[in-house]
């Protein structure tokens, strides 16, 4: 059975520069449209993910997808509840981890304000303070909390043990992944090596040899790639990528070169708005829109080296269709397809499934997997400890099932999917019909948009640009706040 393995797909996503790359219509003039504001957050900041919405109806709730202690995301959603700000009044500001109602900021706002932003900004690179807050404390903009106190203290207990334990953990499934890596080397063959670095068990990805690798599955086993448009648009968007990578440590010299012709040329009022706009827009976006302003003007030289701009200009319109939520159900089906062809026993098969049990075991007890992820990893934890059971394959078996049987990490994750239906009632009672409403919230809660949809609330879901998703911040924290509250004598 397939795992879908989401956190890969959308970390690639954001390495390969294309969740932030995307095309925004105008917005009419003269119309207020809240559909069409969020559709078009510049790109530079981030990229509409998902929504319930049709005909652009306004939303109940505009969601930002938070990762968490990430700087450089926390600065986008700043910018992402700034600049929809800019555009509309915005009524409530709603966030997981603190109580229901206003968020007490006295301690932040009774500073004085030139101290108070230093302050700020210091904590905001350090991702010791969020987007969010750092928004409204910039703005003296109301908080609203949607927690219940007590779930939320029960579940910061329990991963603040959790953490303290990962250790315990770690050892084991470092025991398994060694007696994997002996069987691999016995039963694997080139293709099913490459298969798995494929779908997991990476944390650097190179684009180069994935693309590669993909290509040569599809050509080897006759994969017919018309079934897969999303997957196909991928590949060309990662091709356009290593097109440009000799070009991309000059993008910001060329772009300046760009502009000053364009300064040159350009009527004023038209090199005014440009240099405006140029604060929304990435340097992608913002090359593309100077060369043609200005190609005209430039010798036949310095057309020819400008002419990877053509490149970059085929990324933008391929990642302009590009449908995420597409390529992840393309993603279950090719691998589905693709699995059967290259693992031919049953002896690969089990050996296949046991390394992708582990590799999601692995991020379930370091309390970073996705929910996605979490909803395939639960449904197959039965089938995994049947097949390790069955086999050999495994010296320390037992361990394993000890850590798939763990209460502590399943009353950790269970207090998680109970806090969706505390948020969806808690949101219900905070938020106002016809208002506009931001809830920024980490990625494990889809019981939260199950909850939206089955009681007819429209959503837009905005991720914000990304360059990794680093835990260990926000796992100190956790710490901290932990070895405060909860450690007894």
């Amino acid at each position: 059975m397939m795992i879908k393995l989401r956190t890969y797909t959308i970390t690639l996503f954001f390495i390969l520069s294309f969740a932030g790359f995307i095309y925004a219509d105008s917005v009419d003039n003269g119309q207020t449209n809240l559909y069409k504001i969020v559709k078009n957050i510049p790109s530079s900041f981030g990229k509409v993910f998902e929504t319930n919405i049709n005909n652009e109806e306004n939303p109940d709730i505009i969601i930002i997808n938070d990762i968490h202690s990430q700087s450089f995301a926390q600065k986008n959603i700043y910018s992402i509840i700034k600049h929809i700000k800019s555009e509309i009044d915005i009524d409530k500001i709603l966030v997981e981890g603190a109580s229901k109602g206003k968020v007490n900021s006295s301690a932040i706002t009774d500073i004085d304000k030139n101290t108070r932003e230093k302050l700020l900004n210091k904590m905001l690179n350090e991702g010791l303070v969020s987007g969010t807050e750092y928004f409204c404390y910039i703005t003296n903009t109301e908080l609203y909390g949607i927690e219940d106190s007590v779930t939320y203290m029960e579940t910061l207990k329990q991963a603040y043990m959790l953490i303290r334990n990962e250790n315990f953990f770690s050892v084991r499934l470092e025991k398994a992944k060694k007696d994997l890596k002996k069987l691999k080397k016995r039963f694997y063959s080139k293709d099913m090596s490459d298969f798995e670095y494929l779908f997991f068990n990476r944390t650097n990805i190179e684009p180069e040899k994935h693309c590669k690798l993909l290509l040569n599955i599809i050509d080897t086993y006759s994969i017919d790639i018309n079934k897969y448009s999303e997957i196909h648009n991928f590949i060309n968007i990662t091709n356009c990528n290593i097109k440009l990578e000799p070009y991309q440590k000059n993008f910001s010299k060329d772009f300046g070169y760009l502009v000053q012709k364009m300064k040159n040329y350009a009527p004023f009022n038209v090199y005014e708005k440009f240099i405006k706009d140029c604060k929304t827009k990435n340097i992608e976006e913002n090359l593309i829109i100077s060369y043609k302003f200005v190609n005209k003007f430039l010798s036949q030289k310095e057309n020819e080296y400008f002419s990877y701009i053509d490149i970059l200009e085929q990324k933008y319109n391929l990642v302009r269709i590009f449908n995420i939520n597409k390529y992840l159900d393309e993603e279950e089906n090719f691998y589905n397809e693709t699995l059967d062809k290259i693992f031919q026993t049953k002896q690969q098969k089990d050996i296949a499934f046991i390394n992708q049990m582990i590799f999601l075991t692995e991020k379930y007890t370091k309390l970073n997997i996705d929910f996605y992820s979490f909803d395939n990893f639960s449904k197959n934890k039965n089938k995994f400890i049947e097949t390790l059971n069955n086999t050999d394959f495994i010296k320390n078996k037992d361990e394993l099932i000890e850590i798939l049987n763990n209460e502590e990490l399943s009353n950790y994750y269970n207090n998680n999917i109970k806090r969706d239906s505390i948020f969806f009632n808690n949101i219900n009672e905070l938020i106002e019909e016809g208002t506009t409403n931001i809830l920024v919230i980490g990625g494990f809660h889809k019981t939260l948009l199950d909850l939206f949809n089955e009681n007819g609330k429209k959503y837009i879901v905005i991720f914000p640009n990304a360059n990794g998703n680093d835990n260990n911040i926000y796992k100190q924290l956790i710490l901290d706040i932990g070895s405060y509250n909860f450690t007894t004598k």
